[in-house]
């Protein structure tokens, strides 16, 4: 197996985007990524960049897969999306007990899938689990190999779903020959990530597909005791951070040629486009120093040996709520300066704008994210955040 080099893989991306683009045009009809994309990005190694060296992946540190997510969104947000999902989740090759990190990871062109909120239930037999469940927003859903879905275990005397709780859920995992695939999604933005629903019906999952975010990784070496959670919020973020990079440029394309109907002198020469661009500019730029920097700090902590903090943990969830909404607040900015020309579809402004505010929507993005934060800091008693779901209590 060979190990993927992550500097070769960042760089040789910045020279694919052009034909990402290309490429990207139809996807909006298709709903899904073409097979040439997904192709591309499993031949550049994408989907695994986080997994562990014994299974071939390059266990790259997180600034690198953030770089990675942020430039494959920056071709197209649809893309960016992909790459993350299923960059992210080669994560769970170093957290998965052995023997199912190597029957799901060990092949070096798997892709998985799923959502992590426990819609399915598990009732535990001999060996695993019996599953049923409906998941929705399965992203990758055309290309995975493997979908996961967060189950409620079942108490094992009638079946009813346990109470929440502390070992109450676990994140099963099925081949894709078992899953159902439900086309559900037509939505305006990110049309292209398949991200239907999916579904399994009593399907048995030996004890080795599942596992939990706050469980031990099985692999305990600095990327894996990281937090699980936070760092997929980061990644998120990354996506919208890439979109409006695109923007940005998209705007300046056309500024440079675009001219109102009352004056001849291009909108770039106008004070109040270069204002708004100017702010768009800092925007994204505050909103990826921000995420950046929390990262960073929470690795370093890491990789010294140190277990993170709740405190750490929440930062990530944090700070990439706020990322993702700077990126939006640039883009839309951006699409109202544009005036008229932004409206039609031929228009990359339309399609960064539609992509940018489906991905905000996320779960871990969401603003009550600050009043988990506040409440926190004014009684420190009260129950957590969700950042609570992967914090570790013992390394």
């Amino acid at each position: 197996m060979t190990t993927i080099q992550t500097i070769d893989v960042l760089e040789e991306l910045r020279l694919l985007t052009p034909r990402l683009r290309a490429e990207a045009v139809d996807l909006d009809a298709a709903r899904a990524l073409p097979s040439t994309i997904i192709d591309e990005l499993r031949d550049h190694g994408v989907f695994r960049l986080l997994a562990p060296r014994e299974l071939g992946g390059a266990e790259t540190e997180p600034l690198t897969f953030l770089q990675v997510v942020e430039e494959t969104a920056y071709a197209d947000g649809s893309v960016g999306w992909c790459t993350m999902i299923g960059g992210c989740y080669s994560t769970f090759a170093g957290l998965l007990p052995p023997e199912g990190a190597r029957e799901i990871f060990g092949h070096e062109r798997t892709i998985s899938a799923g959502a992590f909120r426990p819609s399915g239930v598990a009732r535990p037999v001999d060996g695993g689990f019996q599953v049923s469940g409906r998941w929705r927003l399965g992203s990758g859903s055309s290309h995975a190999d493997w979908f996961l879905g967060g189950c409620v275990i079942a108490d094992d005397a009638d079946g009813a779903p346990s109470p929440a709780g502390p070992g109450a859920a676990r994140l099963m995992f099925f081949p894709a020959s078992a899953v159902e695939v439900i086309d559900t999604w037509d939505a305006t933005g990110l049309r292209g990530t398949a991200s239907h629903d999916y579904s399994v019906g009593d399907l048995f999952v030996p004890a080795h597909h599942a596992m939990w975010f706050s469980d031990r990784p099985a692999v305990e070496r600095a990327l894996y005791r990281m937090p699980v959670v936070g760092l997929f919020a980061a990644y998120v973020a990354a996506v919208p951070l890439g979109i409006g990079r695109h923007a940005l440029e998209a705007f300046r394309a056309l500024a440079a040629d675009k001219t109102s109907g009352t004056s001849l002198a291009p909108l770039a020469s106008k004070p109040l486009a270069q204002a708004h661009l100017g702010r768009a500019e800092t925007v994204i730029a505050a909103g990826r120093t921000m995420l950046v920097h929390a990262v960073e700090l929470v690795w370093e902590k890491v990789r010294s040996g140190q277990r993170p903090t709740l405190a750490d943990h929440r930062s990530l969830w944090v700070v990439a709520s706020y990322a993702a909404p700077a990126a939006l607040e640039a883009t839309e900015s951006l699409y109202a300066t544009a005036g008229s020309s932004s409206v039609y579809a031929s228009c990359p402004l339309d399609r960064c704008l539609r992509d940018v505010r489906t991905a905000v929507q996320h779960v871990v993005l969401q603003e009550a994210n600050y009043e988990h934060l506040g409440r926190e800091l004014l009684t420190p008693a009260d129950v957590p955040g969700p950042w609570i779901m992967d914090y570790r209590t013992a390394s």
